[in-house]
């Protein structure tokens, strides 16, 4: 069977085509951070911030695990059931802990404006972010109703969802 499990699904038979980047040079620069967003605010400053957290309890660490390794370029060895690297848990990902972590953030945050994606069914409430967001400056917020997409495991049964970017310009 190999290190990973075999999948019946129909994209799981899908070929698997990787191409190579193409990267025009340039004089711009950047800087590349992996490391969790309350610590590295502290550290660096700037016009616009933009946010787009998890909305739920789900931890992503698993899902990133292919690209993870790649960035890393490391030696690792899969193991367990599914392979996978270990992951740090995320506090945005907690009911219990994810108010304070945008708290927190935007306390911390050296930047004119913030901009965060949100939809009406995460862990915080539109009503939390717009709380929150108030004390640090003037708040405004966009919203646009999608349709959802179909999952019955999903715990919310709408049809639709609302996605939402909520704005603090701080003075």
């Amino acid at each position: 069977m190999g290190l990973f499990a075999e999948s019946t699904g129909r994209n799981a038979q899908k070929s698997l085509i990787l191409e190579p980047a193409h990267f025009e040079t340039n004089a711009n620069t950047h800087r590349v951070f992996n490391e969790s967003a309350n610590d590295l605010i502290r550290r660096i400053k700037g016009d616009i911030l933009y946010l787009d957290p998890p909305y739920t309890g789900r931890q992503y660490g698993g899902d990133y695990h292919l690209l993870n390794t790649i960035a890393k370029y490391d030696t690792f060895i899969p193991a367990g059931k599914t392979g996978r690297r270990d992951y740090k848990r995320s506090a945005w990902a907690s009911s219990k802990t994810v108010e304070g972590q945008l708290d927190d953030l935007l306390k911390r945050a050296q930047f004119k404006y913030t901009f965060m994606s949100y939809n009406n069914e995460g862990l915080l409430s539109p009503n939390a972010i717009e709380r929150i967001m108030k004390q640090y400056g003037s708040y405004d917020v966009a919203t646009t109703e999608y349709r959802r997409f179909k999952s019955s495991a999903r715990i919310h049964k709408a049809k639709t969802t609302e996605e939402s970017i909520h704005i603090l310009v701080k003075p």
